[in-house]
C-alpha cells in the first residue's frame, strides 16, 4: 500500500499548516465554547440572584401593605379599600409566580406555597365574611404568621446568591481542567504534527542535497532517489539523468586524455633516445655549443615526459583504474633514487639540499610513491631560484611516516592554499628560467595517491617564505619509531 503523496511541494506544506493548525484551532473553537456557555450561565445566575431578592423585597411590602388595608377596611368598611385589598392581592400574585419560576431549595418552595395559600385565605376571608366576624378577626391574626414567612423568603434570597456564586465558581474550575486536559491532548499532537511534516518536508530535500554533494564530488553511479512530492521526485530523477551524463562525459574525456597521453608516449620515446645518443656522443663527438643544445633537448623531453605521465595518471585516477600493488618499499631508498634524477637541475641551479633521511619502511605501490615523492621534489626544484636552499627530511611519528619537502622559492599566496591540489589549477607563482609550465596535475595526483595509502598530503602552515608540504603515511608493521 503506498501513501498519499502530494502533486507538488507547495501543497505538502499547506497540508502540514493545516494539520499543525487543526488542533490549535479546535483547541480556540472549544475554548470559546466553554467561555461562552460559562459567561451564559454567569449572567443567568447574576438575573436569578437579583430578581430573587429584589421579588422577596417587594413580597414583604406587600404583605405589609395587605395588612394595612385590611384593618382600614375592618375599621371603617369602605368598599374601595377592599378593591385596594384585591389590587394588592393581584400584584401578590404576580411576584409570588415570578418567585416560584425561579430554581429555588425546596424548602423555599414549600414556604412560599404556604405563603400563598394563607395569604389567599386570608383575602377571601375579608371578602365574603361580615365585618367583626371571629372568621375575619381570625384572618386578620394570620398576618403575623404571613410577615415571618415573607420575611423568611426574603432571607433566603441572600441564600440564593451564595449558592449561585459557588455553581459558577465550580462551573469555572470545571472549565479550566476541561481547558488543560484538552491543551495536555492537543499541544503535543500538534507537536507530533510539526515533527511529522518537518520530516516530510526536510526528507526530500537533504535527498536532493546529498545527490548535489555526490555529484559536485564526482560521483556520478550512484542514482539519486528522492522520496516525496512528485515535483521533488521529478527533480531527482532528473539529477539521476544529469549524473549519468555527467559520467559518460567523464569517461570520455578520461579515455580521451589517456589515449592522447599513450599516443603521445610513443614519438616521445623516440625523441628521448635520440637526445640521449647525442648527449652520449654515441654518433660522433660534439663541441660546445652542441652539446648545450643537447642537454637542453634531453631535459625537456624528460619534463614533457612527466607531463604526459601525469596526464596518464590523472586519467586513471578519473576511471578509477589505478589498482594498488603493495610490496614493503623503504623510502629513504626511493627518495635518494629520485633526487639522482635532478643532479643536473641542482648543478646548473647552483641549489643546497639539505637532506635528512631516516630509513623508513612502508607498504605500498612502488611507482605510485616514487611519483609522489618525484612531484614534490620537482615543484621544489622548479619553484627555488639559483642558489636557492630545498630541505628534505623523512623520519617516523609513532607508526606513521613523515616526508617533508621545503623550499625556498616565491611560496603559495593565502588564497590560493585551498585551490593548489584542485586538477588544473596554477597559481601566479613563475617557475625558474628553464622549467616548462607545469599541467596543474602533480600535487592533485600527489595527493590522491597518498590518499590510497591511507596517508595524506597537506600544505604546512609555517608562515615562513617558501612552500612545506608533508606527506603522511603508514608505516609497515613492525616499523616503529
Amino acid at each position: 500500500m503506498r501513501f498519499y503523496r502530494p502533486k507538488s511541494f507547495l501543497i505538502l506544506v499547506l497540508l502540514g499548516f493545516v494539520f499543525v493548525s487543526l488542533p490549535l484551532i479546535v483547541a480556540l473553537v472549544h475554548a470559546e465554547f466553554s467561555m461562552g456557555t460559562l459567561a451564559k450561565q454567569s449572567a443567568q445566575a447574576v438575573y436569578r440572584s437579583v430578581n430573587a431578592t429584589q421579588s422577596g423585597r417587594i413580597l414583604v411590602d406587600k404583605i405589609l401593605d395587605l395588612e394595612r388595608k385590611a384593618r382600614q377596611f375592618d375599621v371603617l368598611g369602605d368598599p374601595g379599600l377592599m378593591e385596594d385589598v384585591s389590587a394588592i392581592h393581584r400584584e401578590i400574585e404576580r411576584t409570588m409566580a415570578h418567585l416560584l419560576a425561579i430554581p429555588l431549595a425546596k424548602s423555599q418552595v414549600k414556604r412560599l406555597e404556604a405563603l400563598q395559600a394563607g395569604e389567599r385565605r386570608a383575602v377571601e376571608t375579608l371578602r365574603n365574611e361580615p365585618r367583626g366576624s371571629e372568621r375575619q378577626k381570625a384572618s386578620l391574626q394570620s398576618f403575623a404568621e404571613l410577615h415571618s414567612l415573607a420575611n423568611t423568603a426574603y432571607t433566603e434570597s441572600f441564600d440564593l446568591i451564595v449558592r449561585e456564586v459557588d455553581a459558577t465558581q465550580k462551573a469555572t474550575e470545571r472549565a479550566q481542567q476541561v481547558l488543560l486536559w484538552q491543551a495536555a491532548a492537543l499541544v503535543p499532537l500538534a507537536v507530533l504534527f510539526v515533527a511529522i511534516f518537518t520530516h516530510l518536508i526536510s526528507r526530500p530535500i537533504q535527498q536532493i542535497d546529498r545527490a548535489i554533494r555526490r555529484l559536485g564530488e564526482g560521483d556520478f553511479s550512484s542514482p539519486a532517489r528522492v522520496a516525496g512530492p512528485r515535483d521533488l521526485e521529478f527533480l531527482g530523477e532528473r539529477l539521476d539523468w544529469l549524473g549519468k551524463q555527467l559520467g559518460d562525459l567523464e569517461r570520455a574525456k578520461s579515455k580521451f586524455v589517456a589515449q592522447v597521453s599513450h599516443e603521445l608516449k610513443t614519438p616521445l620515446a623516440s625523441i628521448r633516445e635520440g637526445a640521449e645518443l647525442l648527449v652520449d656522443e654515441v654518433v660522433g663527438p660534439l663541441n660546445g655549443q652542441q652539446r648545450e643544445v643537447t642537454r637542453i633537448l634531453n631535459k625537456n623531453s624528460q619534463e614533457l615526459q612527466k607531463l604526459i605521465e601525469n596526464l596518464l595518471g590523472f586519467s586513471r585516477l578519473g576511471a578509477k583504474i589505478a589498482p594498488l600493488n603493495p610490496v614493503p618499499v623503504e623510502l629513504d631508498e626511493l627518495v635518494r633514487r629520485v633526487l639522482t634524477d635532478y643532479r643536473l637541475v641542482v648543478r646548473k641551479k647552483s641549489l643546497k639540499l639539505d637532506l635528512d633521511l631516516s630509513p623508513v619502511t612502508v607498504l605500498g605501490d612502488r611507482e605510485q610513491l616514487k611519483t609522489v615523492a618525484d612531484n614534490l621534489i620537482s615543484n621544489a626544484m622548479k619553484y627555488t631560484p639559483p642558489e636557492g636552499r630545498i630541505a628534505i627530511m623523512l623520519g617516523k611519528d609513532g607508526e606513521r611516516a613523515l616526508l617533508d619537502v621545503t623550499d625556498s622559492g616565491p611560496g603559495i599566496p593565502p588564497e590560493e592554499r585551498e585551490s593548489v591540489f584542485e586538477p588544473f589549477y596554477q597559481g601566479r607563482s613563475v617557475p625558474s628560467p628553464g622549467h616548462l609550465k607545469g599541467t596543474g596535475l602533480g600535487l592533485s595526483i600527489a595527493r590522491e595517491f597518498a590518499f590510497a595509502h591511507g596517508g595524506s598530503l597537506r600544505l604546512m602552515d609555517e608562515g615562513e617564505l617558501g612552500a612545506h608540504f608533508r606527506v603522511n603515511l603508514p608505516c609497515r608493521k613492525g616499523e616503529e619509531a
